[in-house]
């Protein structure tokens, strides 16, 4: 049998109790579980019958002030005798039910699987380290010390997506599962809507990844030991794949990575959670502006930060606090939470939609391009083309490419192709209402302006439409 320290540890991180008193007098470890009203007590001693019985007499008596303390007015209180004699005996009163039992093995308290898995790996500490962590009044502490399976999953797959990526970018030097996974305006726009989830645990290095899991596995041990694995998933999922939806409405260029997003959302749904319970306590609040602290400062070492997905992120956790926690709210706000809460998404989807954009690969080709690194702009050009995923655009930076060469004709090739393949093409068009002008052919010149969407972003070509009207 372990140490009553070590077994009250174990039973806090493995269920729902938490630690709520120790009673040096009578050497009692009390711990409360809130959901079910009850209180379970840990004793080491050899009581007599009559010790056992005044223990018993004394708890009746102060039913009242144990209520109080546990913040419930507790109805069952089972009290676990870690010795070798064996006995049960059950107590009742109107009101109360007492229960003593002699275990032999935590199994008997603990039905949590992986328990038994700890049990074999797990080397036993000091009894100083059990009392410690238990009794800690540090707010995160009694979360901290809570077993978590949802949270280990998502920080694994999590990893695991790391490493795979990594494999890709270093052994074989290709970002092909970034291209494939991570959220563009373009591809998403297309009905790749999958990338909206799988953005989420993807990330684009090592900095970057730890800055997001230092916070994921703090916030969600919170959020778990605050509401069920699956609370904290769905707040995952949904803040990491409409805050990535929200924030398409404003960047459409580029690629948007990294479960910052679902991160701010569990920060909005711990928040809620707090003004809803009224468990505002200035260290609690300090200890989430320090976590959110260093995660900001870190950041500033990672280019690109998606700043719309955190706010995106931030205000769905918000909603999804008020959702979760109904039975505090008027129903009125949990209905009003829930439209909020769809039309934001919608209108994250109308938004995105109402905004065009370019193949995040041309979009680097043409960075290499305006950068004169041809070679790389070649490549991307290239890689886009063997993989079938070829625009316009493509063959337009492609004909521009074999002109910078020096070959005219196969580069006047491609830009005709590109033409040819969408006439809204604003630079390719350029290219052909100057080609009809040279040779005063207006008809087609109208024509070709005429295919051009509205409003020109092009100045040149803005020019040579004033021109022609």
């Amino acid at each position: 049998m372990k140490n009553k320290w070590q077994a009250a540890f174990e039973v806090a991180k493995y269920t729902n109790y938490d630690f709520l008193h120790y009673d040096s007098s009578t050497e009692i470890i009390w711990l409360k579980d809130i959901k079910k009203k009850t209180l379970l007590c840990l004793i080491d001693l050899d009581l007599t019958d009559s010790e056992l019985e005044a223990i018993t007499d004394n708890i009746f008596d102060s039913q009242d002030n144990l209520s109080r303390t546990a913040g419930f007015k507790v109805k069952t209180i089972n009290l676990y005798h870690l010795t070798d004699k064996k006995f049960t005996r059950k107590f009742k009163s109107k009101t109360l039910r007492v229960n003593h039992r002699t275990v032999k093995n935590l199994e008997q308290i603990i039905s949590n699987p992986f328990y038994k898995i700890d049990l074999k790996y797990k080397k036993t500490k000091d009894d100083s380290f059990y009392k410690r962590r238990l009794m800690s009044r540090h707010p995160f502490e009694k979360y901290m010390i809570k077993f978590t399976p949802m949270t280990l999953l998502l920080v694994t797959l999590n990893t695991i997506v790391l490493l795979i990526n990594l494999i890709f970018i270093h052994l074989f030097h290709t970002d092909e599962l970034t291209n494939l996974l991570a959220v563009s305006h373009y591809e998403v726009s297309s009905g790749e809507y999958y990338r909206l989830v799988t953005s989420t645990f993807l990330h684009a290095g090592i900095s970057h990844f730890l800055v997001n899991i230092f916070a994921l596995y703090i916030l969600g041990k919170f959020v778990e030991g605050i509401y069920t694995p699956w609370h904290l998933l769905i707040t995952y999922l949904a803040s990491g794949t409409i805050a990535s939806l929200f924030s398409l409405v404003f960047i459409t260029e580029g690629i948007s990575l990294g479960a910052s997003g679902a991160v701010y959302g569990l920060l909005g749904l711990i928040i809620m959670y707090l003004l809803l319970t009224r468990k505002i306590k200035v260290k609690l609040i300090i200890q989430i502006i320090v976590v959110f602290a260093v995660v900001s400062a870190l950041s500033m070492f990672t280019a690109n930060i998606n700043h719309y997905a955190h706010i995106g992120g931030l205000i769905i956790g918000l909603l999804l606090g008020v959702i979760f926690n109904f039975r505090k709210v008027k129903i009125k706000c949990t209905i009003i939470a829930l439209i909020v809460l769809i039309l934001f998404t919608m209108f994250s989807h109308y938004g995105m939609n109402q905004q065009t954009s370019i193949h995040p690969m041309d979009d680097e080709a043409m960075y290499y391009y305006e950068n004169e690194e041809y070679d790389q702009a070649l490549q991307v050009v290239n890689n886009s083309i063997n993989k079938e995923v070829a625009t316009d655009m493509t063959y337009y930076i492609l004909g521009e490419l074999y002109r910078e060469s020096g070959n005219e004709e196969k580069g006047q090739e491609y830009v005709d192709k590109s033409y040819e393949m969408d006439p809204s093409n604003e630079l390719a068009a350029i290219e052909k209402i100057l080609e009809y002008r040279k040779v005063q052919d207006y008809e087609n010149m109208n024509k070709a302006i005429d295919q051009l969407d509205s409003p020109i972003e092009d100045k040149e070509l803005q020019i040579l439409v004033d021109e022609a009207n």
